[in-house]
This record gives structure tokens, C-alpha cells and sequence, in this order.
């Protein structure tokens, strides 16, 4: 068990404390304003709509460390959800619900980021995302 500092608390008027907290593994600990959605997000955009596949990865912490890792991640809507592939059950980051496909690919044609290409992304219809989502149970 580590203790990691979280930055200062003002608490009861002008008292200023510290804030710790108790993880189990560091290199999980997600510091990021920016929140990953869950499948049930992605499960209520139109069915029209697309989306840009950022990721997919073996386990959860990888997802989590990416997220981390990529400030310049755009601030439009981060979502994961997990898929079983054979033995494996994979990961999936996603950005954004986007109207038309063009919009999906500008988007992505001017992502920045550290450790990823646009080529290396997929934009998809959100009813294929739907149909894998829908074939594995979700947390």
C-alpha cells in the first residue's frame, strides 16, 4: 500500500490540509479532469452517430495509463468498454459521438498525440461499437 499526495484541501474556513490517499498500485492512479464514460453512454448515441477507436488493449490499468499519459487527449467525451475476443477480453477507448463520418475523421486527422497516430485509429459506426458492446458483459 503507497500514500500519494493529491494536492491541498481547504477545509473549514482558512485550515489548508493535506490530501493523501491509500492505493494499491501506483502506476493505476489516474490524475485527469477528464472523464471516461462507461458503455452505457455509448450504448444511448443516436445510431446515425460515429465514433473514433482509440485503443484496445488487454486490461483495464493500460487503458487507465494511456488516458494518464496523453494530455492533449481533446476534451470531447472519453469512453470505454470491453469486448471478449476469443480467450481474450479486451479494452476499448473511444472519443467522441459524432454526427457525420467527415466530422469523425477531422477529428482524428488532427489528433496530437504522443503515443498514437490518427492512422492508427478507427473511426466507427456506433452501431458496430453497439453490437460488440452488446456481445460481453459490461462492469
Amino acid at each position: 500500500m503507497s500514500r500519494f499526495f493529491f494536492g491541498l484541501a481547504l477545509v473549514w474556513g482558512a485550515t489548508i490540509l493535506p490530501v493523501y490517499a491509500d492505493v494499491e498500485e501506483p502506476s493505476l492512479v489516474v490524475l485527469t479532469t477528464r472523464p471516461v464514460d462507461n458503455a452505457e453512454w455509448l450504448i444511448r448515441q443516436p445510431d446515425s452517430a460515429f465514433t473514433i477507436q482509440l485503443l484496445t488493449v488487454s486490461s483495464r490499468g493500460q487503458l487507465k495509463e494511456f488516458v494518464a499519459d496523453e494530455p492533449a487527449l481533446p476534451l470531447d467525451r472519453l469512453a470505454s468498454f470491453r469486448y471478449q475476443s476469443g480467450d481474450d477480453l479486451l479494452y476499448v477507448l473511444t472519443l467522441g459521438s459524432f454526427d457525420s463520418l467527415e466530422s469523425a475523421y477531422l477529428v482524428r486527422d488532427s489528433l496530437a498525440l504522443s503515443g498514437l497516430v490518427a492512422s492508427d485509429t478507427w473511426v466507427r459506426p456506433l452501431t458496430d461499437v453497439k453490437r460488440s458492446i452488446r456481445t460481453t458483459l459490461q462492469d
